[in-house]
């Protein structure tokens, strides 16, 4: 062989080798609570991995995306992406009061791997009402206030939310977050909302700008709320 041959030869067989090297995916399924796939769930996998020259990138992020099929599966190839750490996370776009939001879905692992290997990550659909990973759930976050110069406790105060569509009511004590009092894992939708205190009814309406302020036994309204605009918030007094 003579020696142009040999070098092309050679050049191939190392950007072969070095194509295989980088060759990398993360796949897996999404079920959810029973067991049944989950078909639409966007999986997305994220760069963990920042240099120095890039901490001021403006918020921009280099990830990979794929949406899982009527079998719940996905595999998405990160051979192309720059090496490091990446992070998988998935979620179900819904309608939430005529605007789109997102409900995160649960990893089976949610170690970050990397780009450059092959990795699992399954996911599993459902409602979060709190977790060391979600700890305002992936749901609707329903957010009380005294109202403007009551100063009344109201650690001990239980919220009853009935679906307006389906009925569905829902009873729980608020407890004390970054955010206030709250209860969170409420599927969105529209909700009257009452508030009680020790068994005693306590008037309630909305706040937030340019909303009414008016009192009364209950408020009507979905979870749309807050900057986030997964929450309902009402304001309580005597």
């Amino acid at each position: 062989m003579t020696l142009l041959p040999r070098l092309i030869c050679t050049l191939m067989v190392s950007i072969f080798t070095a194509t295989a090297a980088m060759a990398g995916s993360v796949s897996g399924q999404a079920i959810d609570e029973t067991g049944n796939p989950v078909a639409g769930v966007h999986v997305e996998v994220v760069y963990q991995t920042w240099r120095a020259d890039q901490i001021m990138g403006y918020g921009e992020s280099i990830k990979a995306e794929a949406v899982t099929g009527s079998d719940g599966r996905y595999s998405i190839d990160t051979g192309s992406l720059p090496p490091g750490e990446y992070a998988a996370h998935a979620y179900q776009p819904i309608t939430n009061g005529g605007e789109q939001a997102n409900i995160d879905l649960v990893p089976d692992n949610n170690a970050t791997f990397i780009g450059q290997g092959d990795a699992i990550r399954n996911f599993k659909a459902g409602i979060v009402e709190s977790s060391d990973e979600l700890p305002y759930g992936n749901v609707g976050i329903f957010v009380l206030n005294n109202a403007i110069s009551d100063f009344t406790d109201l650690s001990t105060a239980e919220m009853t939310l009935v679906n307006i569509d389906t009925g569905k009511t829902y009873v729980k004590a608020v407890r004390s977050s970054g955010e206030g009092l709250v209860v969170t894992g409420i599927p969105f939708g529209t909700y009257r909302a009452s508030v009680s205190l020790n068994g005693k009814p306590l008037q309630v309406a909305l706040w937030g700008p340019g909303l009414s302020d008016t009192f009364g036994a209950s408020v009507v309204h979905d979870f749309t709320m807050g900057y986030m605009g997964n929450q309902m918030q009402v304001q309580v007094k005597p």
